[in-house]
């Protein structure tokens, strides 16, 4: 160690030299590793290091300098060359696992980097593979088969059937055969007839018929095809009896053909006929759902469909279950009812098919299922809709529908809870941007019954301002719509009865009662409000409850309004950024557009002053040109005056709007109208209301008395509006003091609906049977006990809540004797309810004829 040591470097370079000339002579298999290889010069030997230790700096102290740190770095490098492969072991033993471990880790960033390269795509390529990825497919709304293109089946079957004819008549004169359609194959199936009879001459009796082809299958097929077009079911089956008496198989869409026909015109007499003589006793899924068909056609309206529901569960106990579409056009039957009953059956028929039949339905009877949580009979369900939903999108992967989307919003909006209809807010938006393809374009837009159901759910919470934003939305759909951009969406009168009853339940912030004059003796005028009423006056005259308006607050308003019996054009547009603050503002908005909507519709009903002031509207679109004038729309206009407006316009509106405007006023007109009049506040509006009320139990007396002959009379008159109507009568003469009047009233009501009537319960039909079996001919399973499916049935009648207050006034003169009456006339119903609901609950299954359907949901002729 005396001697002088060579460099560093240089001792590092020798070293590297020799070792890589060993290195050379040593390693001749194709195993050699990057690191060895590296190593024949020492510039790739240092590119090497760099490339594998890149992450790994070594600790140098630059003032380490001495004599053992240069000897510890040279015997490091030694070491580092020694395990680098200087002196291997044995090249040729088998490699250890952790050498193969480490050249698998050498090689793998290798394979990792030729992976990661990225290919190269053109915009087009791309565009097309996001077109391919996110392209919608349409899906159809309906679970019939249609026909792709039918006018173009019937050219085609024209077109046949005269080329038959020519060919049938080559030897004769075929132009002596007329050329309309039912001439035409009329004649050829007189001549089919000679042709299969001559066969049958020739034939022996004990040989079967004989093979010849006299026409095409195709041909027989389009004669078939026309004789159903024509309406001609005995030409149809002449088709069909030529083909089994030439030996030809009749093809099963003839058949089908045929039985449709029947089947459409609810003619169960020619279908069963058919079925037994063509069919046999082993029907295809297609011939029974015509054959269940044929007997849901052959009902009125509103019918419960016995007969078809005992002929399904018939096929079910011979193992001959019908398709599912049978199942969903019977329960849309059952919902299209409006009774309790029905809508119970539907749901224990959704149950039972699931059971028996079809454990997965599809994505339409999905949303029949769904759309009937929306039950305007039935309590709204919108927990099970979502459960519905729920298992069909994400449990069955059925990809959802337009339909299925309104279906669901509409039956959580339709529950009038906020968190519901959140989440029909939430649906919406859903179905706007959770289905787009590669440009963005929605799937599924928003049609009128999805813009309904949002309307409905955020008039109940009463949220005008979405109502109002709903309502703009529609409107630029519209105009989109006669642009021809979008599919028509246009505002109709169920759009704005939505609006308006939104408008009638709205509560404005500005209540009069709550001002406070700041300073009465420095002001010259008092604190006013946006009409220029004073605060002061207006607090005498406001209600407690700050709902309706108090007579002072409208009386500027009211002063050109109730001259004119037809809404004036506003002379400014009445809708700004901010909600209406007071209720001569939602008046106003009210006003301008059913203005708007009687000047595109009825023009001629506008008054004559109101030319001169459509300026700012005359250049705007027709946005309203498809809503109709009806009683449900006129009602709903009026309404925001019984909620907003003086009593002094609402009546006006009452007595002129209707005859005006050529519209029948139904049920709702006159009990709405009673009900106002009950809630009328103390005063001179009290007896205006008295008088009003007389007024109007004038015309309810006559509509009363044809729904209980059971003749024509106007919409929306049940037993539930009967008890309305005497309810709100009753009030209002027990406000105003006359109390022997309304006793008299109590006593006619009694006279027309006894309470002996009410205790008879309906009788149980065989399929709502309860008992446990395990096969019989109703639904098997149930949804809904008894307890659950309310009586809809129950005649009119009263009970303490109606007859409160003259109850009270009753003990406030001390009328006894009266007051006994109505005590007995309470306990009277009470008790009578009461034995109807146990005997309903005990009722035994009576067997109905199939001739004596009766008519779901109208109470017993009184």
């Amino acid at each position: 160690m005396s001697g002088h040591l060579l460099p560093h470097a240089l001792l590092e370079l020798t070293l590297a030299r020799a070792s890589a000339r060993l290195d050379s002579l040593a390693y001749t298999s194709l195993r050699r590793s990057a690191v060895i290889i590296g190593r024949r010069h020492a510039h790739q030997q240092v590119m090497l290091q760099e490339a594998i230790y890149a992450d790994y700096t070594a600790y140098e102290s630059v003032d380490d300098r001495s004599l053992y740190a240069r000897r510890g770095a040279s015997q490091k490098a030694r070491s580092a060359l020694a395990t680098g492969g200087l002196f291997p072991v044995s090249q040729d033993a088998p490699m250890t696992e952790l050498e193969r471990r480490i050249m698998e880790l050498k090689e793998t960033p290798e394979v990792e980097e030729a992976e990661m390269k990225e290919p190269s795509y053109t915009e087009s390529e791309l565009l097309s593979m996001y077109e391919e990825l996110l392209a919608v497919t349409p899906r159809t709304q309906t679970q019939d088969v249609l026909v792709a293109d039918r006018e173009a089946q019937h050219q085609a079957d024209d077109t046949a059937l005269r080329v038959m004819v020519q060919s049938l008549y080559e030897l004769d004169d075929s132009a002596s055969v007329p050329s309309d359609i039912r001439s035409q194959y009329s004649a050829a199936i007189t001549k089919l007839r000679e042709i299969v009879g001559a066969l049958e001459s020739v034939r022996r009796p004990d040989t079967p018929p004989l093979d010849v082809p006299i026409l095409a299958t195709e041909e027989w097929l389009s004669l078939v095809r026309v004789c159903v077009r024509e309406q001609d079911g005995a030409a149809a089956e002449a088709v069909i009896e030529l083909m089994k008496r030439a030996g030809i198989p009749v093809p099963e869409e003839a058949v089908n053909a045929t039985l449709d026909f029947y089947a459409e015109r609810g003619d169960i007499a020619n279908t069963e006929r058919f079925l037994a003589s063509y069919i046999g006793q082993s029907p295809s899924e297609r011939q029974r759902h015509l054959h269940v068909k044929a007997h849901l056609k052959s009902i009125t309206p509103r019918t419960f469909p016995t007969a078809a529901l005992e002929v399904l569960h018939r096929y079910e106990e011979r193992g001959l279950a019908a398709p599912q579409k049978t199942y969903t056009r019977v329960i849309h039957t059952l919902l299209s009812i409006r009774s309790a009953m029905a809508e119970a059956q539907a749901w224990d028929l959704f149950a039972h098919m699931r059971y028996v039949a079809h454990p997965t339905p599809d994505a339409f009877l999905y949303t029949a299922m769904i759309a009937a949580c929306a039950s305007r009979v039935l309590e709204p369900q919108p927990a099970r809709a979502l459960d519905l939903w729920t298992e069909m999108t994400v449990d069955k992967g059925i990809p959802p529908t337009a339909d299925a989307y309104t279906a669901v919003i509409h039956a959580c909006a339709r529950s009038g809870e906020k968190p519901y209809v959140n989440e029909a807010f939430r649906l919406a938006k859903e179905m706007l941007d959770g289905h787009r393809d590669a440009y963005g374009n929605p799937a599924f837009r928003p049609d009128r019954k999805a813009f309904a159901a949002l309307l409905e759910g955020a008039k109940r919470v009463g949220d005008l301002a979405k109502v109002r934003w709903i309502l703009a939305e529609i409107v630029s759909e519209s105009v989109q719509a006669a642009r021809g951009d979008v599919d028509p969406v246009f505002v109709d009168e169920g759009i704005m009865v939505h609006v308006f009853h939104a408008y009638a339940a709205y509560k404005p912030p500005f209540k009069r009662s709550a001002t406070v004059l700041i300073d009465k003796s420095a002001e010259p005028s008092v604190n006013t409000s946006s009409e220029g009423q004073p605060a002061s006056a207006s607090s005498k005259d406001s209600s407690p409850d700050g709902g309706s308006p108090s007579v002072t607050e409208h009386r500027a308003l009211a002063e050109h309004s109730s001259q004119a019996q037809v809404p004036l054009a506003p002379r400014r547009t009445q809708f700004t950024r901010l909600l209406p603050q007071s209720n001569a503002e939602v008046l106003g908005e009210t006003r301008s557009l059913f203005h708007r909507i009687l000047r595109d519709v009825a023009p001629s009903a506008l008054a004559a002053e109101t030319a001169e002031q459509e300026g700012f509207v005359a250049s705007m679109p027709p946005a309203f040109e498809h809503v109709r004038l009806t009683s449900r729309l006129l009602n709903a206009y009026i309404s925001v005056h019984y909620m907003h407006g003086i009593f002094d316009d609402a009546i006006a509106l009452y007595r002129t709007l209707f005859s005006k405007l050529d519209v029948q006023k139904d049920a709702w007109s006159y009990v709405e109208a009673l009900e106002r009049s009950a809630r009328a506040r103390r005063g001179p509006e009290r007896k205006l209301a008295l008088q009003f009320a007389r007024e109007v139990w004038q015309e309810w007396q006559p509509v009363e008395d044809a729904w209980r002959r059971r003749l024509p009379l106007p919409r929306g008159v049940d037993a539930r509006m009967v008890e309305r109507a005497y309810s709100a009568m009753i009030r209002i003469l027990s406000l105003t003091g006359n109390t022997r009047e309304a006793v008299q009233l109590v006593r006619s009501f009694v006279e027309r609906y006894p309470p002996d009537v009410v205790k008879h319960a309906n009788p149980k039909p065989e399929l709502r049977s309860t008992r446990v079996m395990l096969q019989a001919p109703r639904p098997l399973v149930r949804l809904l006990t008894p307890v659950e499916v309310p009586d809809d049935t129950v005649p009119p009648l009263l009970s303490f809540p109606e007859v409160e207050i003259l109850h009270h006034r009753l003990v406030a003169v001390g009328d006894t004797e009266n007051i006994r009456y109505l005590k007995w006339v309470c306990m009277s119903y009470a008790g009578a309810l009461k034995r109807r609901k146990e005997a309903t609950l005990r009722a035994e299954p009576v067997r109905q004829d199939h001739g004596a359907q009766s008519r779901i949901g109208m109470p017993e002729s009184t």
